[in-house]
């Protein structure tokens, strides 16, 4: 994927999901923004909500997360949680 992101989640059980993106949408308190690749280093708090992503050209994914932090750098976005689920689309 030439535009590929990695993106990984990690909860503070040791539970981990990860897979490569184009694009994804974290919620924050002050709303959601959106990460295409290259963009700049970034380290944020996440809210409560639902994390979106593209996959696989024009597919679609959603992750339902607890509060956490996120490091954005070098194409990598790493997601430490409390908790999070897979939402089966």
């Amino acid at each position: 994927m030439a535009d590929a992101i990695h993106l990984c989640a990690v909860t503070q059980d040791g539970r981990s999901w990860e897979r490569q993106v184009s694009y994804v949408n974290l919620p924050t308190e002050f709303g959601s923004f959106g990460i295409l690749k290259n963009h700049a280093p970034m380290l944020c708090a996440l809210a409560k909500g639902t994390v979106k992503y593209r996959y696989d050209g024009d597919a679609v994914g959603y992750l339902r997360i607890s509060d956490g932090i996120s490091n954005i750098a070098d194409n990598e976005i790493t997601l430490l949680l409390s908790d999070l689920e897979d939402v089966k689309t």
